[in-house]
């Protein structure tokens, strides 16, 4: 008796496992010639044309395409400057900076947002439950199954639920696409903001050089000008100067004294800048003075049409361009008819026991289509939208890739007019140094009063400060343009080999002469 039950068991659930399987083997078939035999409604996507010059304007020599890697290639590009503190300070940056850490996240999310849309490709299987208990009234129609009575039963349901949208048009692979696209675009701009953080910190950490050497400059004057002043006093206390010749005297020290402090205020200021870019508190943040004195290596522009591959940004706009493409497609596809299939398979008894039998099963399986017949111009305003939306993008593509141009051509120029202007005062300077002594010799001399030595030093000051400044904008403009060029494009760090010597910018080697 037991053995026939078994066997019984056995057999219900064998052809409940075999009817399972025919409807699941004909929905994946169906599903399966339903994909292969889709179309993708809208345009493609075709790169954007730029219009690329020969060569840059300001370039001093023609452009060629290089037979090497620059150094400043590579991820680590600051390492042409040569500078220890500065490649440490890069490196906190890259690893705490806040704005790094928000387009990290930024790409996060839209990498997420990209496999939501590609689980629209898949059927969404769902198990539900339901209990119910139903009173029917007596004289309810078509009450002959109850014999004309009222009836009370429950109802156990224990079905598995089908839904999967057809992308017969592609609206699904096209909304996929525009996610891609988005998250690509999102990667460029981690790589974007991640550049634009390392120059600050450079930009920062330079002007804060800039502003060493400018006060050491006036550390110094400041104790030439305290001895002349001491001298002076004296000579008015042996009564061989007037008290106007150390009143003169004295105003030109506390003018000095007070442009030294005001560049204590730059400087602190620019130190809590760079503290906050390295992802760390201002007041747990110093720097210790070290006036800079060197010369910009030399930064390689190389071709013009290289730019469009190495600028983070003109590939962030790019990509926006191709998700506003894929996105007219989107919009297209409400035109035409929106097909479905659902279907559920499961048991339902009256009551749980044996509710596993084969006599118990239920399956359906259906298909619908679903198309706009009136909705007052609501589907061809959102493609206008998204056409309109495409355009914009095409229009920032544009710019952006005009705008690099721009950029780049800005820092040659300025670093070539910053060359000539730094020869210009350092002949100045020298002038400057040698007026000076004329005049302080005239002065003892008794040919010319102080005030002709007031003058030759404040020229002098004046001119060895301007000097200071051209040497810092010179670095400043070198770091500008290494960002304008993209910055590290390969992605990856230095070789061990390349050690860019700090005044000519080029690679030296390890041989020994």
């Amino acid at each position: 008796m037991l053995s026939t039950k078994f066997d019984s068991m056995t057999s219900t659930v064998m052809r409940t496992r075999l009817f399972t399987l025919r409807l699941i083997g004909m929905v994946v078939g169906l599903l399966t010639v339903l994909a292969l035999s889709g179309c993708a409604v809208g345009p493609k996507y075709q790169r954007p044309a730029a219009t690329v010059p020969t060569q840059f304007k300001e370039s001093s020599a023609p452009a060629t395409q290089g037979a090497g890697t620059t150094p400043i290639a590579y991820r680590n590009w600051w390492l042409v400057f040569n500078d220890p503190t500065l490649d440490r300070l890069e490196k906190e940056a890259d690893s705490a900076n806040q704005d790094i850490r928000i387009a990290v996240a930024r790409v996060d999310q839209a990498e997420a947002a990209a496999r939501y849309s590609r689980s629209f490709l898949s059927p969404t299987l769902s198990l539900g439950t339901s209990v119910s208990r139903t009173r029917e009234a007596q004289n309810r129609p078509n009450n002959g199954n109850t014999n004309g009575r009222g009836a009370t039963y429950n109802d156990f349901q224990l079905p598995l639920f089908l839904n999967y949208e057809i992308d017969a048009w592609g609206r699904v692979r096209r909304s996929l696409e525009a996610a891609r696209d988005v998250h690509q675009a999102t990667e460029a701009d981690l790589h974007f903001v991640r550049l634009s953080v390392e120059a600050a910190v450079a930009l920062d950490y330079y002007s804060l050089r800039e502003n060493d050497a400018e006060r050491a400059v006036l550390d110094s004057t400041i104790e030439e000008l305290q001895q002349a002043l001491d001298v002076m006093t004296n000579r008015f206390h042996s009564g061989l100067n007037s008290e106007l010749e150390v009143k003169q005297a004295k105003t030109l020290l506390d003018q000095t004294k007070a442009q030294a402090q005001a560049l204590d205020v730059q400087r602190s200021q620019l130190e809590h800048a760079i503290a906050v870019l390295d992802g760390r508190a201002a007041s747990d943040f110093s720097l210790p003075k070290a006036p800079f004195d060197g010369l910009p290596p030399s930064i390689p522009p190389g071709l013009p049409s290289d730019l469009l591959a190495r600028r983070p940004d003109i590939t962030e706009a790019d990509r926006y361009v191709a998700a506003a493409t894929a996105q007219i497609g989107v919009a297209r596809t409400a035109y035409l008819p929106h097909l479905s299939l659902t279907g559920y398979a499961g048991f339902e008894r009256s009551n749980t026991t044996s509710i596993f039998n084969w006599q118990n099963f239920i399956a359906s399986l259906g298909a619908a289509a679903l198309t706009p017949v009136f909705n007052r111009g609501r589907i061809r305003a959102d493609v206008d939208q998204a056409k309109a939306n495409y355009r914009g993008s095409l229009a920032q593509y544009e710019k952006t890739v005009l705008t690099a141009y721009q950029e780049v051509e800005d820092q040659l120029a300025e670093l070539r007019i910053l060359s000539g202007e730094a020869q210009s005062e350092s002949e100045a300077v020298d002038g400057a140094k040698r007026a000076e002594e004329i005049a302080t010799n005239r002065y003892k001399a008794g040919l010319v009063g102080y005030l002709d030595v007031v003058f030759a030093q404040t020229t002098l000051l004046s001119n060895q400060r301007v000097a200071t400044q051209i040497s810092g904008q010179r670095m400043v403009a070198t770091v500008v343009l290494v960002k304008a060029l993209g910055g590290g494009w390969l992605e990856v760090p230095a070789p061990p080999q390349l050690k860019p010597n700090s005044q000519t910018g080029e690679t030296a080697t390890n041989s020994t002469k």
